[in-house]
Order: C-alpha cells, then sequence, then structure tokens
C-alpha cells in the first residue's frame, strides 16, 4: 500500500458542512469477501452510541489494498458522547492478509503522521480539500493503549468562522485495521479513547472462535457402523477445527474422551455397547480456542437380532483393595451364545468411566489403583446376528 493511498484513507472523510472531501478508489460489493471475517457484525452499532443516532450508509467496499473492506457512516446529530459534541461518525474495518501485515501498516502511519513533518503533511491535504491553511491545526498525535495498537490524530478545522474538531482513530487488533472519525463542534480525547476501546473490542469478539451452533451427530449407533459429526457454525477468523469423540452413559453424561477417535467420522466400536456417544468439536486461531459439544447419540445398541438386555449386570464381592469382584451376565433375550467383559474404573460418582487395560475376565481384583474409585463392568453377549452390551451400577467408592 503507498504512503498517499494510506494518508488519502485516513482523511477520507465529510466533514458535517461539505466543505472536505476526500474521493477514494473504491466500489460497492454486494456480499462479503470469501474468507474474511464478519466485518458488519463487528463494526459500531446504533446502541453504542448516543441516543438518536441513526446509520446513514453501511457495506463491504470492493478495495485491492485489503482482504476486505466494510465503512459504516452514522450521524449523530449532536448529540452528547460524554463531554464531546458530535455531529458524525464514519468507521471502516479493513483486513489484511496477515496480522505481520497489519502490524506494518499501523506503524507506518504512525511514522508517518507523527511530529511536526506528519502533522505539515496531514494538514496540506486537508488544504486540498478547500479548506485555507491558517484555518487548520493538527494538534499531539496520541498512542492510547488501545487493541494491539492505536494512533490518534486531532484536528481543528474552522469553516466561516465557525470551529469544527476532527478526531481520526487508527487502531489494530489482529489482522484488521480499523479507523473512525469523529466529526463534531467539541471532541475530548477520553471520550475518543472510550468508543476507540469499544471498537476494538468489537473486533476482538468478532475474531475469536465462537461456536454459534452445536455440532451434530447422523448415522446409526451400533457396532460396525459409522458416526458423523459436523463442525456446527463458527464466527472467528482463520478457524482451524478439531474433533474428539466421547463415551458418555446412558444418559449422556458423565463423558470421556475415546482414546484416537479425533476425526469427524468415528467408527462404532463393541466398547461403545451400552453407552452414548458425542463428538466434541474445538475452534482455534492464533486468538484463542473454544469448544462445542453435539448432543448423545441414542444408546448404542446391536443389530437387529442380537442379544438385548434384560437385566444389567450385577458387581459381587467386597469393594476394597486387593479382594475379588465378580460380575453377572445379566439377563437376555436373543439367546447369546457368548459372553465378554470389560471392567471400567470411574470416578467417585461412578462417572467418567474408562477401561481398565487387561480387565476382561468376568472377575476382577481390586488393585491400589482402584482407591477412592467406583467401578464398573461392561459386558457384550453375542449369537450369530451380533453383539449386544449392558453395563453394571457402579460400586461403592473403594476405600
Amino acid at each position: 500500500m503507498s504512503s498517499r493511498r494510506l494518508v488519502l484513507a485516513v482523511v477520507a472523510t465529510l466533514l458535517a458542512s461539505g466543505v472536505l472531501v476526500t474521493a477514494t478508489s473504491a466500489s460497492t460489493s454486494v456480499s462479503r469477501p470469501a474468507g474474511a471475517p464478519d466485518l458488519a457484525a463487528m463494526a459500531l452499532a446504533v446502541h453504542d452510541l448516543p441516543a438518536g443516532t441513526r446509520v446513514d450508509k453501511q457495506g463491504y467496499v470492493r478495495d485491492p489494498d485489503y482482504v476486505a473492506s466494510y465503512t459504516r457512516e452514522f450521524s449523530i446529530r449532536g448529540s452528547p458522547l460524554g463531554r464531546s459534541l458530535v455531529l458524525g461518525l464514519e468507521q471502516t474495518l479493513e483486513v489484511e492478509r496477515t496480522a505481520a501485515e497489519a502490524r506494518a501498516t499501523l506503524g507506518f502511519a504512525s511514522r508517518l503522521f507523527r511530529g511536526r513533518q506528519g502533522a505539515q503533511l496531514l494538514k496540506s491535504l486537508i488544504v486540498e480539500g478547500g479548506v485555507d491553511a491558517r484555518d487548520v491545526v493538527v494538534r499531539r498525535i496520541r498512542t492510547p493503549s488501545i487493541g494491539h495498537g492505536a494512533l490518534v490524530i486531532p484536528i481543528r478545522v474552522t469553516v466561516d468562522g465557525v470551529a469544527v474538531e476532527l478526531a481520526v482513530v487508527l487502531f489494530r487488533f489482529d489482522r484488521v485495521l480499523g479507523t473512525l472519525t469523529l466529526v463534531g463542534l467539541r471532541i475530548r480525547g477520553a471520550d475518543t479513547d472510550r468508543l476507540a476501546r469499544v471498537a476494538a473490542s468489537r473486533v476482538r469478539a468478532g475474531l475469536l472462535p465462537t461456536s454459534t451452533a452445536a455440532p451434530t451427530l447422523s448415522g446409526t449407533p451400533q457396532p460396525g457402523q459409522v458416526l458423523t459429526a459436523t463442525r456446527g457454525a463458527w464466527r472467528g477468523d482463520q478457524l482451524a477445527y478439531a474433533y474428539q469423540w466421547e463415551r458418555c452413559d446412558a444418559a449422556g453424561a458423565g463423558c470421556v474422551a475415546i482414546t484416537g477417535a479425533i476425526a469427524p467420522t468415528h467408527t462404532v466400536s463393541v466398547g461403545d455397547l451400552g453407552s452414548t456417544l458425542r463428538a466434541r468439536v474445538t475452534g482455534r486461531n492464533r486468538l484463542g480456542s473454544a469448544s462445542a459439544t453435539s448432543g448423545a447419540s441414542p444408546v448404542v445398541a446391536g443389530p437387529a437380532g442380537a442379544p438385548t438386555s434384560a437385566a444389567a449386570p450385577v458387581i459381587s464381592g467386597s469393594v476394597q483393595v486387593g479382594a475379588t469382584l465378580t460380575a453377572t451376565t445379566g439377563s437376555w433375550t436373543g439367546e447369546p451364545t457368548s459372553y465378554a467383559y470389560q471392567w471400567r474404573r470411574c470416578d467417585a460418582a461412578g462417572a467418567g468411566c474408562v477401561d481398565i487395560a487387561g480387565a476382561t475376565a468376568a472377575a476382577y481384583v481390586v488393585s491400589s489403583a482402584d482407591s477412592r474409585l467406583t467401578l464398573r463392568v461392561l459386558v457384550v453377549a453375542a449369537n450369530a446376528a451380533g453383539p449386544g452390551g449392558a453395563v453394571s451400577a457402579a460400586t461403592a467408592a473403594v476405600p
């Protein structure tokens, strides 16, 4: 981006009297460009400004210098904004390809406009709009701590004997550059900074990963079948997504991650019998991460004709370290021809259960690793049609 183009972008504002007009080469665009965050949702809204404010014009513009550019203009009708008396406000949000490019652009603007030479440059550009040089005063340029960097340029212009104040704020958050231009009869620095912080916080919220609709599941919850998770809907910028399938109890609670199940699809296993499944999707970018979970699937059951539990397995024995617990098969329809067992270690409330490696017999010797935890057992009953499963109630906590 050329220095001339950047300067024009800063002062591309109409004073309420219409004295200063700076034209740009951008043309209107009907929709948000692909790959750009939702700048319309990130821009200041009417409720951020004094009562009586209205939007005069808004929309994306097609600008070859940026991934996306959006402008919103407000009429404030001279309503007080803190101690300021503002007539109008224009906001522009522009997206660079990378945060590094946005940082470089703001850094260039800071170097260009600061100091006596920068003030003179700004003054000369305003004079080009038809204002007498004696009527333009560029005041001390400030760099308040706003977003990832900011520059505030206060200007005073006298038009037909009336002093009009102009404050231009440049700020950056990640790869988004924002420009606020306030025009009024009295503009105070504290009010300008407060509004700029609101604007920067809106940009931040729009860039951070945020779930707006939960993931959903499709498929049949049956061993050997494939479940598929959508990622749901998200707001944010340049998001990457990660998946984690979880096994939950029959009520969809007490969920734990399934090791290695990190794809958008999950092939249902025999170990999922008697449980429900859900998917957790995490969206992340440079600024942070957020997660959203799907609803739980129906309880995983065997195919048609497979054994169906009529009564859950029961655990008997002394619940203490060194003692042997024994699981019954429970009661089944479908005439099972074989049974298999998988003992699980759960938290003190009987939730968050994980398989105990090697504990696949009807009997289990309680170990010191089970201390202060509870135990359950999954019994898988199979016949020629396939497997069915049922999970026992939890034991008391191991002392």
